[in-house]
């Protein structure tokens, strides 16, 4: 789990399942909505936005 305090809206996260996404809010230490801008899911495309757990963050980029 990466900690997600004090990264800043606008970093770009590789989260697991082959997704790339950028902050788009922070919502407390361990959640933030993202917009994904890459995506191996399937159902998942560029644009779409969701919330994210810390759990998911392999790496901030």
């Amino acid at each position: 789990m990466i900690e997600l305090i004090g990264v800043p809206v606008g970093a770009k996260l590789k989260l697991q399942g082959g997704i790339v996404a950028e902050i788009l809010e922070c919502i407390d230490d361990e959640w933030v909505k993202i917009r994904l801008l890459e995506s191996d899911r399937p159902g998942a495309n560029p644009g779409d936005e969701e919330l994210c757990h810390a759990t998911d963050v392999i790496q901030v980029l």
